[in-house]
């Protein structure tokens, strides 16, 4: 009896885990892998069984910031009700296909399968495991041209399906570029990147001397815009570097700092 009152309150109750062959995902690729279901110490009847890939980021909104967690897929591996015995243990193959034209992970953007067990008259067992998702397509030619330009993500966001599907990032220069921009921004939208990405951009010039101070003052080192790149241009991951590089030297070409 009192094994039976710890385990409703989850002491000693059945446990699961996700068990995957491989924690980076590609989109658009399968990930598979096992669910493992440990049964506790006494027996306990099982209601549910499911599998939910979530995403949870922030973002800045004006001096706020702003926390984003959202359900990209909920993956049901079994409806039937049944007991598990104590120690018993069972297994279930699980398989799913990363979606494509979602976010990719970086520096705020992370991804994990949370496995829900439902059980009942007890408090619902749950296991999270991270893993890391890799862009595919015109996704994976954009940030690639970036990186090959030697630029990382310094800060980066989500902001949600509700704040209208923005990744943004800030990328820091590590070679070309280095140390003459305070900020270079790029913000796209990750669903609509079917046949081009396009999004809004920021250039921000690192001041020097009485010259940089007068720029800043008159928004004279800074350039705010559009973007748009189409699948013309981001046919690899060289030709997209190409592209970002003259687009940048275009619109940096007035600027003063």
């Amino acid at each position: 009896m009192l094994k039976n009152i710890f385990a409703s309150f989850g002491f000693g109750a059945a446990k699961v885990d996700l068990v995957l062959d491989d924690f980076r995902l590609k989109m658009g690729q399968p990930v598979t892998g096992k669910i493992v279901l440990t049964g506790g110490q006494v027996e306990q009847a099982i209601e549910g069984l499911e599998v939910e890939f979530r995403l949870a980021s922030a973002y800045q909104r004006g001096d706020n910031i702003v926390n984003v967690n959202e359900t990209i897929a909920t993956i049901p591996v079994t409806e039937e009700t049944f007991q598990v015995a104590p120690e018993e243990t069972r297994e279930y193959p699980f398989t799913f296909v990363c979606p494509e034209f979602i976010p990719a992970s970086s520096v705020n953007t992370r991804y994990y399968f949370q496995t829900n067990l439902e059980i009942k008259s007890g408090i619902d067992a749950q296991d999270r495991d991270f893993v890391d998702v890799y862009p595919s397509g015109l996704q994976e030619y954009f940030w690639d041209g970036f990186n090959k330009l030697g630029f990382v993500p310094h800060e980066e966001g989500y902001t949600g399906k509700k704040g209208g599907g923005f990744q943004i990032i800030q990328f820091r220069p590590t070679e070309w570029l280095r140390g003459e921009y305070d900020e270079i921004v790029f913000m796209f939208q990750p669903a609509h990147t079917q046949n081009g990405v396009a999004g809004f951009f920021e250039l921000d010039k690192k001041g020097k001397g009485l010259l940089g101070l007068l720029a800043d003052e008159l928004d004279l080192d800074e350039k705010k815009g559009r973007f748009v790149f189409t699948k013309a241009d981001l046919t690899s991951g060289e030709y997209a570097a190409e592209t970002i590089r003259q687009f940048i030297n275009h619109h940096a070409k007035d600027l003063i700092g």
